[in-house]
């Protein structure tokens, strides 16, 4: 872990958290994989130059990196600041979902997973570790989404894309990804539903545990232009902040919405246009980067008061690959920014130590 750089705008430190031939990235930021203290986060290896991929956890505090599972690990599932990191994985011709406790790193099988439906996802794990939902490709290219008790392992439909309500027009059906649980105790998830096959309409929508089919929020038209994708619980509220296209009009592409709402709610007005997006584990700080500006700076704001701050400049150059773009999140203490970045050379793991005083200039 060595410091590369101390902001010139904040006066943060940045340090480079892994290094090697191999790529690495942080793997995502809207449930971050980080422990319920700000001490471990998990990062991913691509396997390169004669080395296997590798899912791992980073000791924030001695920069250690303990290996979890090597050759081509699956996607974690989405379980922000829990006591233990998510993943799937093949043994002995099953699809186990394990866990390994972000302390210890014992790791235990949790349920079997039902292969016979179709292409999982990587899924998301409620907060208190009861339930799992999973995005599903079925044989024939429809699209469900699956809820599993991990207590008795039974199975259930949370949406089908044949039969819930979409905008219709022939030919067009739903795809569901980036499923994320809340974490206000309702165990909602929340899903983005592509409308395909042509993805020019971005829906957001929440479905609930007891029932079958989609809630759909305030997003999209004609509420806000298309979401970009990127989306998250804003702490333990039944609020989501989410990222969009451009709105000349409301000068923004940040908007929080409540569920159940009739409009959404404008998050700052800048001329900077934002894409990846994650929130605080507290609820009160949101992190988004500027990705058209060069550097890829990131920004830091306290919802409710259209505040904003340029955390950090990032310096990754996007090259087409996921593992380019910064995908940023704080670790549950507010203590550290996680991001990827190309500045070394190729991607890796950075992370920036923020102070105090800082979240109290937002």
């Amino acid at each position: 872990m060595n410091l590369v750089e101390t902001d010139s705008q904040s006066a943060i430190s940045i340090f480079q958290l892994t290094d090697g031939p191999r790529p690495a990235d942080n793997i995502y930021g809207e449930q971050p994989y980080s422990s319920s203290v700000s001490d471990r986060i998990a990062v991913r290896f691509y396997p390169a130059n004669g080395q296997d991929g590798e899912l791992a956890v980073l000791d924030l505090e001695s920069g250690e990196i303990h290996t979890v599972i090597t050759g081509k690990p699956r996607f974690p599932a989405f379980h922000g600041w829990g006591h233990h990191l998510y993943n799937q994985e093949e043994v002995d011709g099953e699809l186990l979902l394990r866990r390994w406790d972000w302390d210890t790193l014992a790791r235990e099988d949790v349920v079997e997973l039902p292969r016979t439906e179709g292409r999982l996802s990587y899924g998301t794990v409620s907060s208190d570790a009861a339930h799992f939902a999973v995005s599903v490709v079925r044989p024939d290219e429809t699209r469900t989404v699956l809820h599993v008790d991990l207590g008795s392992g039974d199975t259930r439909t949370l949406a089908d894309a044949r039969s819930v309500d979409h905008p219709g027009g022939e030919g067009r059906a739903y795809h569901f990804k980036h499923e994320q649980f809340s974490r206000d105790g309702m165990n909602r998830v929340l899903i983005q539903a592509n409308v395909i096959p042509e993805v020019q309409e971005v829906h957001l929508g929440t479905l609930e545990p007891g029932s079958t089919g989609m809630t759909r929020l305030a997003c999209d038209q004609p509420w806000t232009p298309r979401p970009t994708g990127h989306e998250a619980w804003v702490g333990t509220t039944s609020r989501i902040f989410f990222s969009t296209a451009y709105d000349t009009q409301k000068r923004t592409n940040l908007f929080t919405v409540d569920v159940g709402a009739a409009e959404p709610e404008v998050v700052v007005e800048t001329g900077k246009r934002f894409g990846h997006v994650s929130v605080s584990r507290c609820g009160s700080f949101w992190i988004a980067d500027a990705t058209a500006e060069e550097g890829v700076p990131i920004y830091a704001g306290r919802l409710g008061s259209g505040s904003m701050r340029q955390v950090i400049t990032s310096r990754t150059v996007h090259d087409g690959q996921q593992w380019s773009h910064t995908h940023p999140y704080l670790t549950a203490e507010n203590r550290w920014l996680i991001f990827t970045s190309t500045r070394a050379g190729q991607p890796q793991v950075f992370g920036a130590q923020i102070p105090d005083d800082f979240w109290q200039s937002l």
